[in-house]
């Protein structure tokens, strides 16, 4: 299942992290579990949001402190980790929303802050 969330500026703008938009199935647990944040900083992010009530499409902050990069025409997941001197497993902890080897173009992906200045020019988000 790919969890991947494109970002939205006016709900990106009033989150510090990143926003998954919950899916059929989706629980705040299993939310809190994906992304490997304990269940009380997920609530304490989004505290506007009906936690018993999820409802698909609603978008939920999550507290992780990674850069969003965006997948440019050619990139792929050996060229990524390669220019951000990453390997696989630390690519998928700071991407556990989708599906690592779906690189489409113009996709957001996230770049551990600690990995940015291996890369050159990286792609942003804003």
């Amino acid at each position: 299942m790919n969890y991947f969330v494109r970002r939205q500026e006016d709900d990106y703008s009033r989150c510090d992290g990143m926003l998954h938009e919950i899916k059929a199935r989706d629980s705040l647990y299993k939310v809190s579990r994906l992304y490997g944040i304990p269940l009380e900083d997920l609530m304490e992010k989004n505290p506007m949001t009906d936690v018993y009530n999820l409802t698909i499409g609603d978008k939920l902050c999550i507290p992780v402190k990674h850069v969003p990069y965006i997948i440019r025409e050619g990139d792929t997941l050996d060229s990524v980790l390669e220019r951000f001197h990453m390997d696989y497993r630390t690519f998928r902890d700071a991407n556990p929303q989708m599906m690592p080897f779906k690189m489409e173009t113009d996709s957001v992906i996230y770049i551990p802050e600690s990995h940015m200045s291996a890369g050159r020019t990286p792609g942003s988000a804003g």
